[in-house]
């Protein structure tokens, strides 16, 4: 199944036979890393078309750019995805900084936007839109120094200011040995202040100081001229590129299926992968990245999903299973509410049976029955369980948006999470949601959450520090009487424990409110 997000490689599969290639890149003393000892952990699968280039940031938060849904997609340490962003264009290659900001390349418009760590657009590399015909991917210097931008149409790397304006560029057309044929992927090796470039259609990675000198390659052809599969190529179409923690270079191949691992000298260490629509198998790997847990993850473009790898003596910390919810009906009438409500869950990349049975709940409450099935007829399968409408009602607000929160545990330890947004209606207006209605409630602006009357009035808005401006409490155990009375008919009409009802009263209420004897001499 062929998918868009190839646009970085397949575009150029049409070589002339007379076209002249690069020589093979000369391998330098090897530098004594072993190879990876490589474990397969999981596929993700989650709702992607293809996903294309990936970015961490230094809190291990995971970025991936699915150009085609117009989306980048965030997954924390613990598997659980936080965000799924829509954005405008399509967002081909990402970048994450040391201070959290976000850089997002449009294969639409040719631009790379920079935004906050929480979406807020904040302004574009050099003029914006035009600046680039394909910005295939980005790197930053760590500590938020300068920004560098694979263009890949251009056959060059342009370099930014850490505020955006244009510094410097360098490549061009041409056989390697600084020069480029369409690159891709781009990495900075910290550690060596190096910076490492993809030469895609020279099939090698170029090395270079942070000043864009060339100083050597990995990979290169031995291939005869117009041969582009190749098979004596150490590399046959690189795309992805990454230096980990042992200073071993993991290359993503596309055409290959495979990542290609060398030490930093261009000594072939490991492959790791498999050409394979199985776990585990790569078809047009397009990008990965290492996190600081030490495990692989590989952007598998037309098998539409993630492969995560360990590699030697890894850690996981991955704890959640992120699922898909869709609810039925979607809007609930309060005023006609319907007897049962059916929560359909998703788990994309799982069996159903990965369920262990008995576990699910919707907003802490257990179904009254499950089926498995396809209610939205997405074939993907889905666990649909029917909730008494009337008792899930009670978990959400009387008007506007509720949130409803799937869990489950899964056979293999990991917890599933979902979530989804229902719209609830009814006549009975409550703004403040302290369920007392709008017509009765004494008190209109309480707090959300704060335990109140049969008024709608919480303690403090009962008994108020200062009466008003002019007249205060006589005393302070004038004040605590009232407090105490209060605590008592909130305790009443919530049910709530004795023991409970000290909680209701503010602490900074008792140690402040009826100490104006002096000043003013109001009467309770």
């Amino acid at each position: 199944m062929y998918r868009l997000s190839a646009i970085l490689c397949a575009a150029f599969l049409l070589l002339t036979a007379t076209r002249s290639f690069a020589g093979a890149c000369e391998s330098g003393t090897p530098t004594g890393v072993d190879p990876p000892v490589v474990s397969h952990l999981r596929a993700y699968p989650w709702t992607f078309n293809a996903p294309t280039r990936m970015a961490l940031s230094l809190d291990s938060r995971l970025f991936v750019t699915d150009p085609e849904r117009q989306r980048v997609v965030t997954r924390d340490t613990a598997g659980r995805i936080t965000d799924n962003r829509l954005l405008e264009g399509k967002p081909i290659s990402i970048a994450v900084d040391s201070q959290g900001l976000i850089y997002v390349g449009d294969g639409d418009l040719g631009r790379v936007r920079v935004y906050s760590r929480n979406w807020e657009f904040l302004y574009d590399l050099g003029i914006g839109a035009g600046e680039f015909q394909l910005p295939g991917a980005i790197a930053v210097e760590p500590g938020g120094g300068r920004i560098y931008v694979v263009d890949s149409k251009m056959h060059n790397v342009s370099v930014f200011s850490p505020d955006g304006r244009p510094d410097f560029s360098f490549g061009g057309a041409g056989d390697g040995n600084g020069l480029f044929s369409f690159p891709a992927g781009i990495f900075i090796d910290a550690t060596n202040n190096e910076l490492y470039v993809v030469d895609q259609l020279n099939f090698q990675v170029q090395i270079f100081d942070l000043n864009g000198t060339y100083l050597r390659c990995i990979g290169g052809t031995n291939a005869s001229p117009g041969s582009f599969f190749g098979r004596s190529r150490p590399l046959n179409q690189p795309q992805g590129v990454w230096v980990d923690s042992a200073g071993r270079v993991l290359v993503s191949d596309a055409a290959d299926g495979q990542v290609k691992v060398f030490d930093r000298n261009g000594n072939a260490l490991a492959r790791i992968g498999e050409f394979g629509a199985l776990p585990g198998g790569l078809r047009i790997p397009m990008d990965l990245v290492v996190d600081a847990n030490n495990r692989l993850f590989v952007a598998s473009a037309n098998n539409a999903r993630l492969e995560v790898f360990g590699l030697d003596d890894y850690q996981d910390p991955e704890t959640v299973a992120p699922g898909v919810l869709a609810v039925d009906p979607g809007v609930l009438d309060l005023d006609a509410l319907v007897e049962r409500i059916a929560v359909a869950v998703e788990l994309p990349g799982y069996r159903l049976d990965a369920i262990a049975p008995g576990t699910l709940q919707v907003n802490g409450l257990a179904p009254i029955s499950t089926a498995a099935g396809d209610v939205d007829r997405d074939l993907v399968p889905d666990l649909t369980g029917q909730f008494d409408a009337a008792a899930l009602a009670q978990t959400l607000p009387p008007n506007g948006s509720g949130r409803l929160e799937a869990r489950a545990l899964l056979n293999n330890g990991l917890r599933l999470e979902a979530q989804a947004v229902v719209e609830v209606r009814s006549s009975v207006f409550d703004d403040d949601g302290d369920g007392v209605e709008d017509a009765f409630d004494i008190c209109p602006d309480t707090p959300s959450g704060t335990p109140t009357d049969a008024n709608g009035c919480s303690v403090a808005q009962a008994c108020p520090c200062e009466k008003s401006t002019t007249v205060a409490w006589r005393n302070r155990g004038r004040h605590l009487v009232c407090m105490l009375r209060a605590a008592f008919r909130i305790g009443d009409h919530n049910q709530l424990p004795r023991a409970q009802l000290k909680t209701l009263i503010p602490r900074a209420a008792l140690r402040q409110c009826g100490r104006w004897k002096k000043r003013h001499r109001g009467h309770r």
